[in-house]
């Protein structure tokens, strides 16, 4: 497989093109993927309240076939704790998860690192959400950040972040984040052979003019 570019390549080329994507911030690495990875999005949407269903729906989304899939779960930034800790990560990495994307709050990130489930999240709090976040839906379109993700998007994991790439843009974004980031490995190449940086980042500023062209 060609090795993937780095979700800082990626963001800076969909800024490029006045598309928007990346979702760091505000979800923060916290369990970071150790490699460059990329999965197809599932998405769930969470509300907050005193009545719901809860987060029991999520037990029939995590024994299912999550294999290539990165769970997105949204809207559950106002519930008062963790939606996602030790329990889910093992049961979707047992269905073949490649991630899992919260907006909101997770916890048990030492179990979490030792399951092997990369997990993004806007933060950490210990306890759970006390029976005030509730599953509403799953498939379709969710909003974190400002940025729209659909169930027919990817995601692009590292240890910096993740992006977001539209499911029609995947073969170009990713081709231009590769020249994109080549580009920039040839400045760190310069810069290390000694060139001042108003030479060496000609290599760039090339590649960031063609692809605004």
């Amino acid at each position: 497989m060609t090795e993937l570019p780095s979700t800082s390549a990626i963001a800076d080329v969909l800024a490029l093109w006045g598309l928007d994507g990346w979702l760091t911030p505000p979800l923060l690495p916290i369990a970071p993927a150790p490699l460059s990875t990329m999965a197809r999005v599932l998405t769930v949407e969470v509300c907050v309240g005193a009545e719901g269903p809860g987060m029991v729906p999520i037990y029939d989304v995590l024994s299912n076939d999550l294999r290539d899939t990165a769970l997105v779960i949204a809207g559950a930034e106002d519930a008062p704790g963790a939606v996602w800790g030790e329990l889910l990560s093992m049961a979707a990495k047992q269905q073949g998860a490649q991630a899992a994307l919260v907006e909101g709050w997770v916890r048990d990130r030492a179990e979490v690192e030792a399951i092997g489930l990369p997990m993004y999240a806007s933060g950490e709090r210990i306890a759970g959400p006390g029976g005030r976040a509730h599953i509403v839906a799953v498939g379709g379109q969710v909003n974190i950040g400002g940025v729209a993700v659909a169930s027919d998007d990817v995601v692009v994991l590292d240890a910096t972040g993740c992006v977001r790439i539209a499911g029609e843009r995947v073969p170009e974004v990713l081709d231009a984040a590769r020249r994109y980031a080549a580009a920039e490995q040839q400045v760190a190449e310069a810069l290390a052979a000694g060139e001042p940086l108003t030479r060496a980042y000609a290599h760039k500023k090339s590649m960031v003019d063609e692809l605004r062209r």
